[in-house]
Protein backbone atom coordinates (compact mmCIF):
# COMPACT_ATOMS: atom_id res chain seq x y z
CA UNK A 1 0.00 0.00 0.00
CA UNK A 2 2.74 2.47 0.89
CA UNK A 3 4.98 1.72 -1.99
CA UNK A 4 2.01 1.77 -4.47
CA UNK A 5 0.98 5.55 -3.04
CA UNK A 6 4.93 6.39 -3.05
CA UNK A 7 5.27 5.69 -6.77
CA UNK A 8 2.34 7.50 -7.85
CA UNK A 9 3.98 10.54 -5.66
CA UNK A 10 7.33 10.01 -7.74
CA UNK A 11 4.98 9.76 -11.20
CA UNK A 12 3.41 12.76 -10.55
CA UNK A 13 6.71 14.41 -9.63
CA UNK A 14 8.62 13.28 -12.41
CA UNK A 15 5.16 14.42 -15.14
CA UNK A 16 5.73 18.12 -13.90
CA UNK A 17 9.64 17.75 -15.34
CA UNK A 18 11.48 17.17 -12.34
CA UNK A 19 14.23 14.93 -11.37
CA UNK A 20 13.34 13.14 -8.36
CA UNK A 21 15.47 10.81 -6.20
CA UNK A 22 13.60 8.36 -4.07
CA UNK A 23 15.60 6.89 -1.25
CA UNK A 24 14.96 3.29 -1.64
CA UNK A 25 16.98 3.79 -5.02
CA UNK A 26 20.41 3.73 -4.35
CA UNK A 27 22.64 1.25 -6.66
CA UNK A 28 24.65 -2.15 -6.01
CA UNK A 29 27.39 -1.79 -4.77
CA UNK A 30 27.04 1.83 -3.16
CA UNK A 31 26.83 2.83 0.30
CA UNK A 32 23.60 4.13 0.92
CA UNK A 33 24.02 6.34 3.77
CA UNK A 34 26.21 8.37 1.42
CA UNK A 35 24.09 8.43 -1.66
CA UNK A 36 21.47 9.36 0.35
CA UNK A 37 23.36 12.19 2.26
CA UNK A 38 24.98 13.63 -1.77
CA UNK A 39 21.18 13.36 -3.24
CA UNK A 40 19.88 15.43 -0.12
CA UNK A 41 22.56 18.11 -0.83
CA UNK A 42 21.89 18.65 -3.97
CA UNK A 43 17.96 18.56 -3.79
CA UNK A 44 16.41 21.42 -4.37
CA UNK A 45 12.97 20.09 -2.33
CA UNK A 46 12.65 17.03 0.06
CA UNK A 47 9.05 15.59 -0.05
CA UNK A 48 8.80 13.52 3.21
CA UNK A 49 5.71 11.31 3.25
CA UNK A 50 4.37 10.98 6.75
CA UNK A 51 3.13 7.78 8.07
CA UNK A 52 2.49 5.51 10.46
CA UNK A 53 5.93 3.90 9.55
CA UNK A 54 8.22 7.11 8.65
CA UNK A 55 6.76 9.28 11.52
CA UNK A 56 9.08 6.25 13.84
CA UNK A 57 12.13 6.22 11.54
CA UNK A 58 14.99 7.49 12.36
CA UNK A 59 16.46 7.71 8.69
CA UNK A 60 13.30 9.77 7.38
CA UNK A 61 12.79 12.20 10.57
CA UNK A 62 16.58 12.85 9.93
CA UNK A 63 16.09 13.52 5.97
CA UNK A 64 13.05 15.56 7.39
CA UNK A 65 14.97 17.60 9.74
CA UNK A 66 17.66 17.72 6.99
CA UNK A 67 14.78 19.75 4.98
CA UNK A 68 13.63 21.87 7.38
CA UNK A 69 16.59 23.45 8.59
CA UNK A 70 17.70 24.16 5.01
CA UNK A 71 13.55 25.73 4.43
CA UNK A 72 13.08 23.83 1.53
CA UNK A 73 11.02 20.70 3.01
CA UNK A 74 7.66 19.85 1.53
CA UNK A 75 5.51 16.95 4.04
CA UNK A 76 2.87 15.05 3.01
CA UNK A 77 0.22 13.23 5.47
CA UNK A 78 -0.52 9.67 4.13
CA UNK A 79 -1.99 8.68 7.08
CA UNK A 80 -4.08 9.36 9.87
CA UNK A 81 -1.10 9.95 12.51
CA UNK A 82 0.10 12.61 15.00
CA UNK A 83 3.27 15.49 13.80
CA UNK A 84 6.81 13.71 14.71
CA UNK A 85 8.01 16.35 17.06
CA UNK A 86 9.32 19.84 15.64
CA UNK A 87 7.19 19.23 12.76
CA UNK A 88 3.68 20.26 13.41
CA UNK A 89 4.39 24.21 13.05
CA UNK A 90 5.11 22.99 8.76
CA UNK A 91 2.13 23.26 7.06
CA UNK A 92 1.41 19.80 5.88
CA UNK A 93 -0.25 18.49 2.60
CA UNK A 94 -3.39 16.08 2.98
CA UNK A 95 -2.83 13.66 0.79
CA UNK A 96 -5.20 10.51 2.42
CA UNK A 97 -7.34 8.47 0.46
CA UNK A 98 -5.59 9.87 -3.10
CA UNK A 99 -6.05 7.24 -5.40
CA UNK A 100 -3.71 9.01 -8.90
CA UNK A 101 -6.26 11.67 -9.58
CA UNK A 102 -5.32 14.72 -10.60
CA UNK A 103 -7.84 16.82 -8.80
CA UNK A 104 -7.45 15.90 -5.37
CA UNK A 105 -7.05 18.80 -3.35
CA UNK A 106 -4.22 17.51 -1.56
CA UNK A 107 -2.03 17.09 -4.44
CA UNK A 108 -2.64 20.32 -5.17
CA UNK A 109 -1.62 21.76 -1.89
CA UNK A 110 2.09 20.14 -2.68
CA UNK A 111 2.34 20.46 -6.65
CA UNK A 112 1.42 24.64 -6.86
CA UNK A 113 4.13 25.49 -3.57
CA UNK A 114 6.74 22.98 -5.48
CA UNK A 115 6.17 24.79 -8.72
CA UNK A 116 6.77 28.23 -6.80
CA UNK A 117 9.34 27.12 -4.83
CA UNK A 118 11.39 25.66 -7.61
CA UNK A 119 11.38 27.99 -10.09
CA UNK A 120 12.84 26.37 -13.03
CA UNK A 121 15.15 23.93 -10.75
CA UNK A 122 14.34 20.47 -11.20
CA UNK A 123 15.93 18.48 -8.52
CA UNK A 124 13.72 16.52 -6.07
CA UNK A 125 14.30 14.67 -3.43
CA UNK A 126 11.47 12.13 -1.90
CA UNK A 127 12.33 10.95 1.30
CA UNK A 128 10.48 7.54 2.91
CA UNK A 129 12.65 4.71 4.38
CA UNK A 130 9.67 2.23 3.38
CA UNK A 131 7.43 3.42 0.61
CA UNK A 132 4.51 5.53 2.37
CA UNK A 133 1.33 7.29 1.48
CA UNK A 134 2.27 11.00 1.44
CA UNK A 135 0.48 14.31 2.47
CA UNK A 136 2.57 17.59 1.59
CA UNK A 137 2.79 21.40 3.07
CA UNK A 138 3.79 24.27 1.21
CA UNK A 139 6.87 25.74 2.31
CA UNK A 140 5.79 28.62 4.83
CA UNK A 141 6.88 30.84 7.69
CA UNK A 142 5.41 30.81 11.24
CA UNK A 143 3.11 33.33 11.40
CA UNK A 144 0.72 34.90 14.60
CA UNK A 145 -2.65 32.52 15.84
CA UNK A 146 -5.98 34.04 14.58
CA UNK A 147 -6.91 37.06 15.87
CA UNK A 148 -10.38 37.23 18.26
CA UNK A 149 -13.83 36.21 16.38
CA UNK A 150 -15.40 39.25 15.18
CA UNK A 151 -12.31 41.05 14.40
CA UNK A 152 -11.30 41.42 10.46
CA UNK A 153 -7.19 41.03 9.02
CA UNK A 154 -5.61 41.16 5.67
CA UNK A 155 -2.44 39.42 5.49
CA UNK A 156 1.07 40.95 4.25
CA UNK A 157 2.38 39.13 1.21
CA UNK A 158 5.90 38.52 0.18
CA UNK A 159 5.37 40.35 -2.98
CA UNK A 160 4.67 43.69 -0.46
CA UNK A 161 1.00 43.45 -1.60
CA UNK A 162 -1.85 42.09 0.82
CA UNK A 163 -4.53 39.29 0.97
CA UNK A 164 -8.18 39.71 0.58
CA UNK A 165 -10.26 41.56 3.84
CA UNK A 166 -10.82 37.98 6.56
CA UNK A 167 -12.98 38.27 9.65
CA UNK A 168 -12.84 35.06 11.75
CA UNK A 169 -15.56 33.33 12.30
CA UNK A 170 -16.59 31.79 16.15
CA UNK A 171 -16.62 27.86 16.79
CA UNK A 172 -20.82 26.40 16.56
CA UNK A 173 -23.02 24.32 15.61
CA UNK A 174 -25.50 24.52 12.24
CA UNK A 175 -28.34 22.26 10.96
CA UNK A 176 -27.55 21.94 7.54
CA UNK A 177 -29.68 21.43 4.82
CA UNK A 178 -33.50 22.23 4.39
CA UNK A 179 -36.45 21.39 6.35
CA UNK A 180 -39.33 19.72 4.89
CA UNK A 181 -42.15 22.66 5.03
CA UNK A 182 -38.87 25.12 3.29
CA UNK A 183 -40.14 26.52 0.41
CA UNK A 184 -38.09 25.72 -3.14
CA UNK A 185 -36.30 23.38 -1.46
CA UNK A 186 -34.65 20.27 -3.15
CA UNK A 187 -33.68 16.89 -2.30
CA UNK A 188 -30.18 17.88 -3.00
CA UNK A 189 -30.36 19.68 0.72
CA UNK A 190 -31.26 16.34 2.84
CA UNK A 191 -31.10 15.33 4.81
CA UNK A 192 -31.04 17.78 7.62
CA UNK A 193 -28.31 16.92 9.96
CA UNK A 194 -26.03 18.90 12.60
CA UNK A 195 -22.93 20.29 11.96
CA UNK A 196 -20.04 20.90 14.81
CA UNK A 197 -17.46 23.49 13.67
CA UNK A 198 -14.65 22.58 16.34
CA UNK A 199 -12.89 25.98 16.13
CA UNK A 200 -12.44 29.15 14.59
CA UNK A 201 -12.07 29.76 11.00
CA UNK A 202 -11.30 33.04 9.11
CA UNK A 203 -12.82 33.84 5.56
CA UNK A 204 -13.11 36.45 3.02
CA UNK A 205 -15.30 39.20 4.11
CA UNK A 206 -16.07 39.53 0.13
CA UNK A 207 -15.60 36.70 -2.44
CA UNK A 208 -12.22 37.44 -4.13
CA UNK A 209 -12.17 40.44 -6.60
CA UNK A 210 -10.50 40.92 -9.82
CA UNK A 211 -7.90 43.39 -7.80
CA UNK A 212 -6.69 40.47 -5.85
CA UNK A 213 -7.41 37.70 -8.70
CA UNK A 214 -5.41 40.05 -11.08
CA UNK A 215 -2.33 40.64 -8.54
CA UNK A 216 -2.22 36.99 -8.19
CA UNK A 217 -1.98 36.40 -12.09
CA UNK A 218 0.76 39.22 -12.08
CA UNK A 219 2.61 37.66 -9.93
CA UNK A 220 2.61 34.00 -10.85
CA UNK A 221 2.93 34.60 -14.66
CA UNK A 222 -1.02 33.69 -15.44
CA UNK A 223 -3.43 34.94 -17.90
CA UNK A 224 -6.08 36.92 -16.18
CA UNK A 225 -9.79 36.04 -16.80
CA UNK A 226 -12.49 37.80 -19.19
CA UNK A 227 -14.38 39.83 -17.08
CA UNK A 228 -17.20 40.07 -19.92
CA UNK A 229 -17.00 43.97 -20.27
CA UNK A 230 -18.24 44.33 -16.67
CA UNK A 231 -15.12 45.93 -15.01
CA UNK A 232 -12.37 44.57 -12.92
CA UNK A 233 -11.13 46.30 -10.23
CA UNK A 234 -13.83 45.16 -6.60
CA UNK A 235 -16.08 43.24 -8.78
CA UNK A 236 -15.87 39.23 -7.59
CA UNK A 237 -13.55 37.61 -10.31
CA UNK A 238 -15.76 35.58 -12.58
CA UNK A 239 -14.91 33.05 -15.24
CA UNK A 240 -12.15 31.20 -12.83
CA UNK A 241 -12.54 27.30 -12.52
CA UNK A 242 -12.17 24.99 -9.18
CA UNK A 243 -8.54 24.01 -9.98
CA UNK A 244 -7.90 28.51 -10.51
CA UNK A 245 -8.90 28.86 -6.98
CA UNK A 246 -7.34 25.87 -5.56
CA UNK A 247 -4.03 27.89 -7.66
CA UNK A 248 -5.14 31.04 -6.16
CA UNK A 249 -5.44 29.68 -2.35
CA UNK A 250 -1.54 27.41 -2.62
CA UNK A 251 -0.17 30.72 -4.32
CA UNK A 252 -1.64 32.73 -0.66
CA UNK A 253 -0.47 30.05 1.69
CA UNK A 254 3.14 30.32 0.28
CA UNK A 255 2.88 34.15 0.08
CA UNK A 256 1.53 34.66 3.53
CA UNK A 257 2.75 31.33 5.80
CA UNK A 258 -1.24 30.71 6.85
CA UNK A 259 -3.39 27.69 5.25
CA UNK A 260 -5.54 29.68 2.94
CA UNK A 261 -7.81 27.24 1.04
CA UNK A 262 -11.72 26.86 -0.34
CA UNK A 263 -14.04 26.29 2.29
CA UNK A 264 -15.93 23.17 3.11
CA UNK A 265 -19.55 23.23 2.23
CA UNK A 266 -20.66 22.88 5.52
CA UNK A 267 -17.79 25.78 6.57
CA UNK A 268 -19.65 27.73 3.94
CA UNK A 269 -23.59 27.13 5.15
CA UNK A 270 -22.32 28.05 8.86
CA UNK A 271 -20.94 30.92 7.75
CA UNK A 272 -23.67 32.51 5.80
CA UNK A 273 -26.30 31.04 7.69
CA UNK A 274 -24.43 32.92 10.64
CA UNK A 275 -27.02 31.40 13.10
CA UNK A 276 -29.76 32.21 11.58
CA UNK A 277 -32.16 28.63 9.95
CA UNK A 278 -34.56 30.77 8.13
CA UNK A 279 -34.54 30.01 4.30
CA UNK A 280 -32.19 33.46 3.79
CA UNK A 281 -29.85 35.55 6.40
CA UNK A 282 -32.63 38.12 6.26
CA UNK A 283 -35.10 35.99 7.11
CA UNK A 284 -37.95 34.30 5.45
CA UNK A 285 -37.86 36.25 2.37
CA UNK A 286 -35.76 38.46 0.37
CA UNK A 287 -35.75 41.39 -1.46
CA UNK A 288 -33.69 42.92 -4.51
CA UNK A 289 -32.63 45.52 -2.38
CA UNK A 290 -30.96 42.90 -0.14
CA UNK A 291 -28.76 41.27 -2.81
CA UNK A 292 -27.88 40.57 -6.44
CA UNK A 293 -30.28 37.73 -8.26
CA UNK A 294 -32.87 37.09 -10.65
CA UNK A 295 -31.30 39.01 -13.12
CA UNK A 296 -32.18 42.27 -11.51
CA UNK A 297 -29.09 44.12 -12.08
CA UNK A 298 -27.84 41.53 -15.12
CA UNK A 299 -24.49 40.91 -14.35
CA UNK A 300 -22.67 40.88 -11.18
CA UNK A 301 -22.06 44.36 -8.77
CA UNK A 302 -19.13 45.77 -6.69
CA UNK A 303 -18.45 43.57 -3.47
CA UNK A 304 -20.23 44.85 -0.84
CA UNK A 305 -22.92 46.60 -2.35
CA UNK A 306 -25.54 45.37 -0.24
CA UNK A 307 -25.69 44.63 3.54
CA UNK A 308 -23.74 41.80 5.43
CA UNK A 309 -24.93 38.97 7.23
CA UNK A 310 -24.23 38.85 11.44
CA UNK A 311 -20.95 37.23 10.91
CA UNK A 312 -20.33 40.50 8.23
CA UNK A 313 -20.06 38.54 5.67
CA UNK A 314 -21.24 40.09 2.21
CA UNK A 315 -23.07 38.78 -1.06
CA UNK A 316 -23.55 34.98 0.92
CA UNK A 317 -26.64 35.58 -1.27
CA UNK A 318 -26.58 36.30 -4.96
CA UNK A 319 -23.69 38.03 -7.25
CA UNK A 320 -21.28 34.67 -8.23
CA UNK A 321 -21.97 31.22 -7.44
CA UNK A 322 -18.91 30.28 -5.29
CA UNK A 323 -16.81 27.07 -5.38
CA UNK A 324 -15.98 25.06 -2.03
CA UNK A 325 -14.00 21.92 -1.35
CA UNK A 326 -16.40 18.92 -1.26
CA UNK A 327 -16.85 16.89 -4.11
CA UNK A 328 -20.47 16.38 -5.55
CA UNK A 329 -23.26 13.85 -4.00
CA UNK A 330 -26.57 13.89 -4.90
CA UNK A 331 -27.61 14.22 -1.28
CA UNK A 332 -26.51 14.28 2.31
CA UNK A 333 -26.25 10.67 3.13
CA UNK A 334 -22.85 9.61 4.94
CA UNK A 335 -21.39 13.40 5.24
CA UNK A 336 -19.48 14.39 7.70
CA UNK A 337 -20.88 16.02 10.55
CA UNK A 338 -17.14 17.96 12.03
CA UNK A 339 -17.66 20.63 8.96
CA UNK A 340 -14.69 18.89 7.00
CA UNK A 341 -14.99 18.53 3.27
CA UNK A 342 -16.41 15.72 1.98
CA UNK A 343 -13.93 14.21 -0.48
CA UNK A 344 -14.83 10.83 -0.33
CA UNK A 345 -16.59 9.71 -3.98
CA UNK A 346 -16.26 9.09 -7.35
CA UNK A 347 -17.85 12.11 -8.96
CA UNK A 348 -15.52 14.92 -10.47
CA UNK A 349 -17.85 17.70 -9.90
CA UNK A 350 -17.65 19.89 -7.29
CA UNK A 351 -19.91 22.14 -5.27
CA UNK A 352 -21.14 25.31 -5.53
CA UNK A 353 -22.74 27.52 -3.10
CA UNK A 354 -25.01 30.96 -2.81
CA UNK A 355 -26.54 31.16 -5.90
CA UNK A 356 -25.61 34.34 -8.67
CA UNK A 357 -27.13 37.65 -10.35
CA UNK A 358 -28.19 35.35 -12.80
CA UNK A 359 -30.52 32.84 -10.58
CA UNK A 360 -34.07 32.98 -9.22
CA UNK A 361 -34.55 33.32 -5.01
CA UNK A 362 -34.48 29.46 -4.95
CA UNK A 363 -31.00 29.32 -5.65
CA UNK A 364 -30.11 32.16 -3.42
CA UNK A 365 -31.52 30.17 -0.42
CA UNK A 366 -28.47 29.27 2.29
CA UNK A 367 -29.29 25.76 1.43
CA UNK A 368 -29.20 25.75 -2.27
CA UNK A 369 -26.44 23.70 -3.72
CA UNK A 370 -25.30 22.63 -7.35
CA UNK A 371 -22.64 21.12 -9.03
CA UNK A 372 -20.02 22.00 -11.73
CA UNK A 373 -16.97 20.64 -13.28
CA UNK A 374 -14.07 21.65 -11.74
CA UNK A 375 -12.09 22.71 -14.58
CA UNK A 376 -15.04 24.72 -16.05
CA UNK A 377 -15.45 28.62 -15.97
CA UNK A 378 -18.42 30.71 -16.08
CA UNK A 379 -19.62 34.22 -16.06
CA UNK A 380 -21.74 33.51 -12.75
CA UNK A 381 -18.95 31.48 -10.51
CA UNK A 382 -16.36 32.89 -8.68
CA UNK A 383 -15.24 32.38 -4.83
CA UNK A 384 -14.62 32.74 -1.36
CA UNK A 385 -11.05 32.17 0.76
CA UNK A 386 -11.05 30.31 3.89
CA UNK A 387 -7.89 30.15 6.49
CA UNK A 388 -6.66 29.43 9.36
CA UNK A 389 -3.17 29.57 11.21
CA UNK A 390 -0.33 27.20 10.84
CA UNK A 391 -1.05 23.86 12.91
CA UNK A 392 0.53 24.23 16.19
Amino acid sequence: MDATIANRVVERLQAEGWSVFIDRNTHVGRRWHKEIERELHAASAVVVLWSAKSRDSDYVLEEAEYGKRKDILFPAFIERVEFPYGFGRIQTADLIGWENGQDHSGLTQLLIPLRLHLNGQDSISTSASEPMPIAVKPKQSITPSLPAPGQTFRDKLKTSGEGPLMVVIPPGRVLMGSPEDEPKRSSREVPQHEVRIAQPFAIGVYTVTFDDYDYFCKHAGREMPEDKGWGRGNRPVINVSWRDAQDYCAWLSEQTGRHYRLPSEAEWEYACRAGKQTPYYTGADISLGQANFNRNVGKTTPVGSYPPNDFGLYDMHGNVWEWCQDRWHENYKGAPSDGSSWEKGNSEARVLRGGSWDDGPELVRSSARVSFHPVLRYGAIGFRVLCSSPIE
